[in-house]
């Protein structure tokens, strides 16, 4: 049999072709039908709002009871405390399935493998009924032919797009083409099967499990989790319930989550396009993504039980990809694909397109002979003019960059990294960026020098059980028997340092834990030894956070007294400055030619809030991190008179006449954090707040200066 030789797609038919899998046992020859269809755009659908604001009507109702409403679109009251709930509206729901576009196929999920061809296809797209013609053979990788044997139905044939069969891959030109596609596909299959592999002892388990737990939960816009009006359980929804599984089923469930598919970069689109029409599918055991994201949203915290694992926990934070449901093409979008698989680097940005805007979509070339760094740099452009915001730095790292170009450019091709910093920490304020690209490898940015590195530790090993003995080193830099910058207690200041603040005092309505608490954290990860490997501290949920934020990173003091976390890559004398448009200190090094490269992010302790700019919080009030309606922690100011909030700084004074503050209803393009003002006069709506602008600063004496960054 002759290898299958792909015919042209008709581009002014908006062809695609589908696998129309032959029926057959489980070991008969792998045979399909290539088969061209024209995949017309299917109609915009305009989004279903509400007639109604919920923050409207939440003031009717008091503790224990709140009004929440679900991602189905159910207005409830909900118990906080017992858990009951009521209806107060029914919504519209989800789709389960699109049946009204036609071709009607499924759209298949899997990953490819690093093997070579393992057996070839039957393609027989020039055979007829009684048998005559020629049959054509395709090759097909293991994890493939084996998906294709377990989706393969006895009696009927089975409609599937899958990017390895329907995409020539031998054909650049049409790769590219189809590339820009695959959102529709995804979107108007009428269902999307994830191929999860073939079964192993305990995977019936697994995924049964999480189905179960999924079923017994419910979601709701801003994220959190409730008990479903039909649980049969219904204590699942509560962070301290702890389920009575055995070591058997967690050792079940980590095993489902570490399965290659969660590895991949192209699942995040094709899952999140396929929304509530997703199963995954693991030998001949089906779950609904809907149940399966649930639940893993739920168990990732349950850091009462020595059997819940930091790896399994952290496996699950890379795939609760529920919180992402706001958000466009963003910094957060990046932080979690970032050590997603692909074979090829360019993919880290064409794999998220199906999810970004059209504005954003057209801004960026998908050409898969273009240099990575070029992609690369193309889509820290994009992203800078859309949203004036210096997002993406936050994703640079000197050290150890594998591709060329500008080091403001990040390098997405890397897998191993230190985790991201926190948005919250608003260093420069709701500031945007003012910049110029100079050429097309030199950015001009504005910003204030705050203090240079003077001391720094080595890097905190990866390995778990090292990463926290690192802390006692660290703690060794802090200097002895004397106040923080801030006021506060050096142990203070050093245990907010790893957490990165994230305290109860800091975000009122989480589980964070207080200040008090952390520092009984601290005094155990002190007494930590090489023999401490059993010890529960290694196990719980809060060394998990801290582990991540300081797993890769350097702990550093500074000339004027301050000390923070940095990339492995930094070094004494690196500039710490404050960059408007970003959300945490940037460490800059300065070269020869008065140029500065970029290390890459720090925390600081002590410079949030923009106090670097404006100086400290005045007495009375206290920044605060508070949740808006969505979810999104967002950064408040608290009266502490009268324990009201605003997201007014009380340092900027009054808006200048010709501007006011204007509600908003966030889109796919805006920033992570931002305010909306608008100037009465022209009309002018902006991202960011005026008062932060270069000129009010420097009247203010904020010494500003360019920085060239190359």
């Amino acid at each position: 049999m002759a290898p299958y030789k792909y015919k042209p797609l008709r581009e002014e038919l908006e062809e695609i072709r589908l696998v129309h899998l032959l029926p057959g046992t489980f070991n008969d020859p792998i045979a399909f039908r290539l088969v061209h269809v024209p995949m017309p755009l299917p109609p915009p659908v305009a989004p279903q709002k509400s007639n109604f604001q919920i923050d409207d009507l939440e003031s009717l109702f008091s503790l224990p009871w709140e009004l929440v409403e679900t991602k189905r679109g159910d207005l409830i009251l909900f118990n906080v405390s017992t858990g009951e709930q009521r209806t107060v509206m029914a919504g519209a729901g989800l789709p389960e399935e699109t049946t009204e576009y036609e071709p009607r196929f499924e759209a298949l999920s899997y990953t490819w493998g690093t093997d070579d061809v393992s057996e070839f296809a039957q393609v027989k797209d020039g055979v007829a009924e009684n048998g005559s013609g020629q049959v054509e053979t395709l090759g097909l990788r293991p994890n493939l032919a084996s998906a294709l044997r377990h989706l393969r139905h006895m009696d009927e044939e089975r409609v599937l797009w899958i990017d390895a069969i329907c995409i020539n891959q031998d054909d650049i030109g049409e790769r590219n083409k189809q590339v820009k596609r695959m959102a529709t596909i995804y979107t108007v299959a009428f269902r999307v099967t994830v191929w999860l592999g073939e079964e192993s002892s305990d995977s019936k388990v697994g995924l049964q499990t999480l189905q179960y737990v999924g079923q017994q939960l419910d979601e709701l816009k801003t994220g959190r989790l409730i008990a479903a009006s039909d649980a049969a359980d219904r204590l699942f929804w509560r962070n301290e319930y702890l389920p009575p599984f055995t070591a058997t089923i967690w050792d079940a469930l980590s095993h489902i989550v570490e399965r290659p598919w969660f590895y991949r970069l192209w699942c995040w689109q094709e899952m999140k396009l396929g929304g509530p029409r997703t199963v995954l599918q693991c030998g001949f055991d089906i779950a609904s993504w809907r149940d399966v994201s649930l639940a893993v949203n739920c168990l990732h915290s349950r850091d009462q039980s020595p059997l819940v694992t930091i790896d399994f926990r952290e496996r699950c934070r890379h795939i609760s990809f529920s919180k992402l449901d706001h958000a466009g093409f963003t910094t957060q979008m990046l932080d979690l694909s970032r050590s997603k698989g692909c074979a090829d680097p360019r993919d880290k940005i064409y794999g998220l397109l199906g999810m970004t805007t059209t504005t954003f979509r057209s801004r960026i070339t998908v050409d898969y002979l273009m240099p990575v760094e070029e992609v690369y740099r193309q889509t820290f452009l994009a992203h800078l003019s859309m949203t004036h915001r210096l997002e993406f730095l936050k994703h640079c790292d000197l050290n150890n960059r594998q591709i060329k170009g500008p080091s403001w450019v990040p390098d997405w091709s890397r897998t191993e990294f230190a985790a991201p910093l926190l948005s919250e920490q608003m260093s420069s304020g709701i500031s945007r960026a003012w910049y110029t690209l100079v050429d097309p490898g030199v950015l001009d940015v504005t910003g204030l020098h705050q203090t240079r590195i003077q001391t720094i530790s080595d890097a905190a090993p990866k390995a778990q059980g090292k990463t926290l003995l690192a802390i006692r080193k660290w703690y060794g830099f802090v200097p002895q028997n004397q106040s923080y910058v801030t006021g506060e207690d050096r142990d203070v200041a050093f245990i907010l340092t790893l957490c990165m603040n994230r305290t109860r005092d800091r975000m009122p309505s989480s589980h964070s834990l207080s200040v008090e608490q952390w520092l009984a954290m601290l005094n155990r990860y002190l007494n930590l030894t090489e023999d401490s490997k059993a010890d529960p501290v290694y196990n719980e949920k809060e060394t998990a956070n801290v582990i991540q934020k300081v797993q890769g990173r350097r702990f550093f003091t500074t000339e004027d007294g301050h000390i923070g976390t940095a990339p492995a890559g930094a070094k004494i004398g690196d500039s710490i400055c404050l960059l408007l448009g970003t959300y945490a200190p940037t460490l800059l090094r300065k070269t020869p030619l008065d140029t500065y490269q970029v290390v890459g992010e720090c925390y600081v302790h002590g410079l949030s809030d923009a106090v670097g700019m404006l100086g400290p919080v005045p007495d009375g009030w206290r920044a605060i991190n508070k949740a808006d309606a969505a979810g999104r922690m967002m950064p408040c100011f608290l009266n502490l008179a009268n324990w009201s909030h605003t997201r007014d700084d009380p340092r900027l004074g009054p808006l200048p006449q010709e501007w006011e503050q204007v509600p908003y209803e966030r889109r796919d393009d805006d920033p992570a954090i931002f305010q909306k003002f608008k100037n009465v006069e022209t009309g002018e709506l902006i991202n960011h707040d005026p008062r932060l602008s270069p000129t009010v600063l420097e009247s203010l004496g904020v010494r500003l200066q360019t920085f060239r960054l190359v």
